[in-house]
């Protein structure tokens, strides 16, 4: 598939997304997914947000993360104005991601994310007037495949951009909280960027559910989802800031921005890179909502295996770990360095003091040395440095003053 033919894909299945409008009917439910976190595809410098980093002909990439999130799930009472808690359906979830990307002529992505709640529970609901019951058991969540295009920029620019979309399969269970029951689509458009250190990521999404249902009596429907991250990145290896992530539904006859329908959440935390090839990262934040699936705190821990790939910060074509000046632009035959890197008017190769100004000579060993006591002989081999000196064969006098004959005594 070609880009166009891509690109009109996804546009065709937000216009039909958008589209959809609910029926009247509604069924109760009990069970939908629950889990609010949505990781980004591996590679990325991000949780929730992408780094948008595309590099490889083919490059693959592959992780796991582990999030605890806790009470995502809390009854409320329907009659009270503040919609009192009354108990909390899941207290303590665990849930893994098992995911992978392939990248493809720096331009294209594929990836699969599989999450696996490994423990749930919540408190015991017999004596509260619900159809909810407490999942109390590990189940398999809906299966999350992605393609996703760069449009605009490259990896480390001020400004990058990608379209994508993401197509849930439901292989979870709707009685365990972790599936819809029902294939989701969301198209989504992706930006990243970064000036000089500081690093920024947003997304922007419609998540559409077609799940024609009602749970504890609010209506369900398809979200508008928006994320937002920026920090700071250090040496290409440490990315530390926060993420802010929340959906809010926009179909379904419910309003938009009421606290039940719109969980936001954010997210403090870093990924450092502990070789060339992992990298392993941490966050933790509150949920400033009610929404159902926004927990009053979640956890993240994630290791990946990341490609081999180039990072290559002065653009020179040699990577940074084999650039012994990976921040100017460079020549190959120089190692990256630049031809004259203390600017004294001598080639590197022909330098042998490149990183200290000096002046020519005609001794190989000594060209483009400093000589500080302007003696004509380079302080790497002048005996006396601070004072001007002669040219002498002997390594100890060399560069020295000679020594005054003793005055003669005069007979009177």
């Amino acid at each position: 598939m070609d880009t166009r033919a891509f690109l009109f894909t996804i546009a065709s299945g937000a216009l039909l997304a958008v589209g959809v409008t609910a029926t009247p009917a509604r069924a109760q439910v009990h069970g939908f997914a629950i889990d609010r976190h949505e990781p980004s595809e591996r590679g990325s410098d991000w949780f929730v947000n992408d780094s948008l980093d595309f590099r490889g002909s083919p490059l693959a990439a592959g992780g796991l993360t582990f999030g605890w999130a806790y009470r995502p799930l809390v009854l409320h009472d329907p009659s009270a104005i503040q919609g009192n808690p009354l108990a909390n359906a899941i207290t303590d979830q665990v849930v893994m991601h098992a995911g992978g990307a392939i990248f493809m002529q720096d331009r294209f992505r594929v990836g699969v994310d599989l999450p696996v709640v490994l423990y749930q529970d919540g408190a015991d609901l017999s004596g509260i007037a619900t159809t909810v019951r407490t999942p109390n058991k590990p189940a398999l969540g809906d299966l999350r495949l992605t393609g996703d295009v760069r449009i605009l920029g490259k990896y480390g620019a001020p400004i990058g951009a990608a379209l994508g979309a993401q197509v849930y399969v439901p292989t979870g269970t709707r009685s365990l909280f972790t599936s819809d029951g029902t294939v989701r689509v969301t198209p989504r458009l992706l930006v990243a960027g970064d000036f000089e250190g500081f690093v920024y990521a947003a997304k922007l999404g419609f998540a559409y559910r077609p799940l024609d249902a009602t749970f504890e009596g609010r209506p369900l429907g398809s979200e508008a989802m928006l994320a937002l991250a920026f920090g700071v990145k250090v040496n290409d290896r440490f990315v530390f800031g926060p993420e802010l992530a929340g959906s809010t539904v926009v179909t379904g006859g419910d309003r938009a921005f009421r606290t039940r329908n719109t969980p936001l959440e954010m997210l403090l935390g870093g990924h450092v890179m502990l070789s060339a090839h992992s990298k392993v990262g941490s966050a933790i934040g509150p949920g400033f909502t009610r929404g159902d699936g926004s927990p009053s705190m979640r956890v993240l821990f994630s290791f990946e295996v990341v490609p081999d790939i180039c990072v290559d910060p002065d653009g020179d074509g040699i990577c940074s770990d084999v650039d012994a000046c990976p921040s100017v632009d460079g020549l190959p035959q120089n190692h990256g360095c630049p031809a004259d890197r203390d600017y004294d008017g001598i080639n590197d190769p022909d330098d042998a003091c490149p990183d200290e100004a000096g002046g020519r000579t005609h001794n190989p060993r000594t060209a483009g040395c400093p000589d500080r006591d302007y003696d004509g002989v380079a302080d790497k081999e002048d005996a006396c440095p601070e004072v001007a000196g002669v040219v002498t064969d002997d390594p100890k006098t060399n560069g020295c003053p000679t020594a005054e004959p003793a005055p003669v005594p005069t007979v009177k």
